[in-house]
């Protein structure tokens, strides 16, 4: 019989998903290869084992670097990370250290090597890349680094957040399907039109890291894409993009008025989002020129927009009726010594506080009255003609329906263009409408289960940790897409939490259904440690192991051979 004393049980299912998924994908061993030839020497804890242990804490409960001896108190550290790490090595200076070494290794670099291994170890065929930036408000004072090249900058930019009185930086992500294939950490001022001529340029040396041909393939982006730097660049390297272009632009504002006057005759299609609802579109096509580039437009009305944007036209009709209403009572009260300077008041209100009226109808007239003396009136003196003459302004309005329709339908229309004039108006749009993957990211990226706040100053260090950070996001989104993937070509199902079917698993569901593994630890005195399930691994775990390649026995094994 056991003693009690030396039996343990720990709930070790989400770490170890996140340390079987690593090793999965050879995290460990890069980290050691890129990080030793920097170092130069023998490291107690193999560098690859000092990322997971940071990696899995971002995932979790992130916790200040300083707190992480906190967080795994009551962990069994070799049967999770696979290594004798002792609780006592697990402090603040020691992942310092490791961080200022990965700049020194050359994050990206390590980045883009797991991405490429991922793309060919789980046979993702990449048919375009979404890339877009969020930026993320940093609360502290941070250290500088004069001199040093390559190093971020915590700076004031155009904030995301809304909080442009702080310093942030700004995180760049290519997402593939929602898979997250390219990832870049910028400095807090970098807008995002020199970012996408950035990352037009270094595009050759990223696809064919993933071995991607651009035969194929669409660069997708927001409207910070359309330049003319850009499609110069794109058309020099034989790229091909889909970019919404701005609303601003002649060539836009004419094309959505010649869309909003044959609406009911355009095109209709359906395009389902990520929870299979269908939205609506019509679709007008023309090709244009711009800045020497031939373009493929696509002028897209959505019926899905149409009730939002309807709220934001009819309130600011109630703001202009208001306004036009405070006018009118201002003017009963004043009048005028003559015909000529109610005239003046008149060419005023056209010029300057009612030149904009977009949504109402306003007629101005000129209105007489006799002036007459104050007073009783007088017995010898013939009142009946009057002393002179006073003029008002009377100014009147009516809302005009037909303009705020007009309005609401322009407001219901965006234009994408590309640079495959071959491309039809329905297939850029299917295409475009895939930039949601990369926008939901964002979410992940700022959500507080994720990073809340990152506890560093140094900005190589933080630079570091941001790339840790998207590494983190590489496994999740890979294990959301892979998962997928294989319940669909199964046409199967899992069970997350609460027993609740899923066929299209969040990256967050996945990872909760793995709350229930729990294993057992039985420390002998005089032979090999023993680990054992509490209770065998349900179905859906099993599944989600085997699509991702990663053995069941990951959370009972003491070290990997």
């Amino acid at each position: 019989m056991v003693d009690p004393n030396l039996v343990d049980t720990y709930v070790v299912g989400k770490e170890g998903f996140i340390v079987g998924l690593c090793e999965a994908l050879g995290l460990p061993e890069t980290f050691n290869q890129a990080l030793e030839s920097v170092n130069g020497r023998p490291t107690d804890i193999p560098y690859g084992v000092d990322a997971m242990i940071m990696m899995v804490n971002m995932c979790d409960d992130h916790v200040a670097l300083s707190r992480l001896n906190e967080y795994y108190g009551d962990c069994d550290l070799e049967g999770l990370f696979h290594y004798p790490v002792q609780l006592e090595q697990i402090n603040d200076d020691r992942f310092g250290g490791f961080l200022d070494l990965l700049f020194e290794a050359g994050c990206r670099k390590l980045y883009t090597q797991i991405a490429a291994k991922a793309v060919t170890l789980y046979g993702i065929k990449i048919n375009n890349i979404n890339f877009d930036t969020p930026s993320k408000v940093m609360w502290g004072q941070y250290e500088t680094d004069e001199g040093t090249l390559g190093v971020v900058k915590m700076d004031f930019g155009h904030s995301k957040d809304k909080r442009n009185d702080k310093k942030q930086i700004k995180y760049a992500l290519g997402c593939a399907d929602g898979f997250v294939v390219d990832a870049r950490v910028l400095s807090g001022n970098m807008d995002d039109k020199t970012y996408n001529k950035e990352t037009l340029n270094e595009l050759d040396s990223t696809l064919n890291n993933l071995n991607v041909s651009k035969d194929s393939f669409y660069y997708i982006a927001d409207s910070a894409l359309f330049s003319e730097d850009n499609l110069t660049i794109a058309a020099g390297k034989e790229i091909k993009l889909i970019t919404r272009m701005p609303d601003n632009v002649l060539v836009a504002k004419n094309s959505i008025e010649e869309a909003v006057h044959q609406l009911e005759a355009l095109q209709t299609i359906t395009i389902d989002n990520s929870k299979e609802k269908g939205s609506r579109y019509r679709i007008m096509e023309k090709i244009c020129e711009y800045a020497g580039h031939n373009l493929s437009l696509a002028i897209c009305y959505s019926e899905s927009l149409r009730p939002s944007k309807e709220r934001t036209i009819r309130k600011a009709v109630t703001k202009e009726s208001d306004k036009i209403s405070g006018i009118i009572k201002t003017l009963s009260k004043r009048n005028f010594a003559c015909e000529e300077d109610a005239n003046l008041e008149i060419s005023k209100l056209t010029g300057k506080a009612l030149k904009k009226v977009a949504f109402h109808d306003v007629t101005y007239s000129i209105r007489k009255e006799e002036r007459r003396r104050r007073g009783r009136p007088s017995k010898t003196k013939d009142e009946s003609q009057p002393q002179g003459y006073k003029y008002f302004v009377d100014v009147k309005s009516t809302a005009n329906e037909r303009k705020i329709t007009d309005a609401i339908d322009r407001d219901s229309c965006f234009v994408l263009c590309s640079n495959d004039t071959a491309l039809h108006g329905d297939a850029m749009l299917k295409e475009y409408k895939t930039q949601d993957t990369v926008e939901k990211k964002f979410q992940q990226l700022k959500s507080p289960q994720f990073v809340n706040s990152i506890y560093l100053e140094a900005p190589k260090r933080i630079e570091a940790f941001s790339y840790l950070m998207m590494l983190c996001m590489l496994v999740m989104s890979l294990a959301e897409y892979v998962v997928r993937r294989g319940l669909k070509e199964d046409n199967d199902i899992i069970l997350g939490p609460n027993k609740r079917k899923m066929k299209r698993p969040t990256q967050r569901a996945i990872y909760d259904i793995f709350y229930s593994v729990r294993i057992r630890l039985v420390r002998y005195p005089d032979r090999p440690w023993e680990r054992t399930f509490v209770k065998p691994l349900n179905d859906s775990i099993k599944k989600v192991l085997k699509y991702l390649h990663i053995p069941e026995d990951t959370f009972i094994m003491a070290r990997r051979n």
